[in-house]
């Protein structure tokens, strides 16, 4: 072949390398599109927003809005800039666009969205997404919070629960993003994670962690179509619960909603954890909410499996009541004793141990113990985040709680000396109990692992059963909850592992851990170098 030849085979290779690169872009492109719930489709534009869109272009004011714009649902049915930014003359956010005369509404509010979408809005405006949150966070923003910190802070999330002159409540493009209005983005977790994360409410970081998490992310997502259309008869379409799947979207035997608030149980991120009244009237009570959520659960899991890890959950939660009790008890004997004072401003009680204390440390300690690891540990034990419930949840309440008694201690509170000095470890339990006999996974095998306190505690199980029956009686535990438990109680021996023989490989185990722990204390605790230390050698 002469080289002319060659030259021409190598620019056909070449074309035809080019169109396939073309042709895999172009399919990518319209998988990610489509993925995105931004298909391909004809765009319906309006002659009263061809104006709009031809002047945003032509000066290239935010051009990839429109784009955006063209991709969506909206354009495809002829939504167009008009139907969402229509303004009439005294709107609040009413103006006229440079060199037009036309005039428009800014802020598109959720009363613009409830001209097609009326039952969502409704039902977004019910929900606690719609709370106005300075109910609880005025005090916190005044105290510990330069205010301009919070404008980029607390209100960059909250601005959900926006309240508009209008009338309307919220802000829709929090999840749904502007002007794509892409169901598959409000979908993603990291969405939600926008605003559910960080010391206080780390729900993206609780779900990131868990097994459903850890699914997630191996096998749905970017594999999966997230611009589902989700139905209470067709069975879920993917692997893996994401946020939206547990809270909001409908499965089989679950009614989908925007109200987040009808699936759950308990108020957990309050000071006190209790049983939900929230719209009540219209959504049920707190076991109708309980039921709902259960009814996702199940499409997965079985029932044992439900009822035993909201049992759970909801034992957390009563637990997290007592050490919050044990809170309030100190920093209200502190402050009748004159240990922490009363903060006042204008006559104005501020410093109030009940609810909030901002300015010495034991109202401190309370505070963050609610809205820092408080949470944590609730809402950890609701959505499958062991290390929050641990280590980041109850670990850090039972030290700020020394903390608590050590500075009553410190300051001459009898009570609190005697707590401080004592040597037994129910010193870290000034509270009472809440417990049931096992685990979640299925049941003890070894009885070395019974812990210490239920062998230190005179008839432990029945103190527990004694608190368990009084939240049932109480109602904030129901009947069959209490049958599950007394299941347990029953045959503790069982579920605790003691009526079993000693485990064969556990026995074993502990004959190479005498091994280990002898290399341990000849390699390195006994190990002594000749060298005086760095510091002992120049003084």
């Amino acid at each position: 072949m002469d080289s002319s030849a060659k030259k021409w085979l190598v620019f056909i290779m070449c074309i035809f390398l080019l169109a396939a690169l073309f042709l895999v872009a172009r399919y990518e492109s319209v998988r990610f599109a489509t993925k995105m719930g931004m298909e391909p489709h004809k765009i319906y534009v309006s002659d009263a927003s061809k104006p709009c869109l031809e002047c945003h272009k032509r000066k290239g004011v935010a051009p990839n809005m429109i784009t955006q714009w063209e991709g969506s649902k909206h354009a495809a049915k002829g939504i167009d800039c008009v139907q969402c930014h229509t303004a009439e003359k005294g709107d609040f956010d009413a103006f006229t666009c440079p060199e037009s005369s036309t005039l428009v509404a800014q802020f598109p509010t959720p009363k613009d969205c409830a001209k097609c979408h009326k039952e969502e809005v409704q039902e977004f405006t019910e929900s606690k997404h719609a709370f106005p949150f300075w109910i609880y966070a005025n005090a916190d923003r005044a105290v510990f919070e330069p205010i301009i910190g919070t404008k980029h802070g607390c209100e960059e999330c909250h601005q959900i629960t926006n309240f508009w002159p209008d009338g309307s409540v919220g802000e829709c493009d929090a999840c749904h993003p502007k002007h794509s209005f892409s169901i598959a983005v409000a979908r993603q977790p990291e969405t939600c994670g926008e605003c559910h994360i960080g010391p206080d409410h780390p729900h993206i970081e609780l779900y990131l962690e868990s097994k459903h998490g850890n699914i997630f992310k191996a096998s749905v997502q970017g594999q999966v179509d997230m611009n589902f259309k989700s139905s209470d008869t067709d069975p879920i379409p993917i692997e893996v619960p994401v946020c939206t799947t547990c809270h909001m979207d409908a499965v089989p035997g679950v009614k989908g909603t925007h109200n987040v608030s009808a699936r759950l149980a308990w108020e957990s991120q309050a000071p006190w954890s209790y049983r939900t009244v929230w719209f009540d009237e219209k959504l049920g009570s707190w076991e109708d909410k309980r039921k709902r959520m259960a009814g996702v659960c199940v499409n997965c899991h079985s029932e044992t499996f439900t009822d035993l890890y909201l049992l759970t959950a909801d034992l957390v939660n009563l637990q997290y009541n007592e050490i919050r009790r044990a809170f309030v008890y100190w920093n209200k004997k502190y402050t009748a004793s004159g240990i922490v004072h009363r903060t006042e401003m204008d006559g104005k009680f501020y410093s109030n141990p009940v609810i909030n204390g901002w300015d010495e440390k034991p109202e401190v300690l309370m505070y963050e113990t609610w809205h820092h690891e408080g949470r944590r540990f609730r809402h950890g034990s609701e959505m499958m985040g062991a290390d929050y419930t641990q280590w980041h949840g109850v670990w850090e309440m039972q030290h700020k709680l020394q903390e608590m008694i050590e500075y009553g201690a410190e300051h001459g509170d009898e009570e609190a000396k005697i707590i401080a000095e004592s040597t037994s470890p129910t010193k870290f339990m000034p509270y009472k109990l809440y417990d049931f006999p096992g685990n979640e996974w299925g049941i003890g095998t070894e009885k070395n692992r019974v812990p210490v306190l239920y062998k230190i505690i005179p008839d432990y199980w029945e103190k527990i059963k004694a608190n368990v029956e009084e939240a049932v009686n109480h109602g904030l535990l129901t009947k069959a909850q209490w049958d599950i438990w007394m299941e347990r109680y029953n045959n503790k021996e069982h579920y605790l592992g003691t009526k079993y023989p000693p485990h064969p490989i556990f026995e074993a185990y502990k004959a190479r851990n005498k091994k280990d722990m002898a290399e341990l204390k000849r390699q390195a605790i006994g190990l002594k170098l000749p060298s005086p230390t760095a510091f002992d050698d120049v003084h």
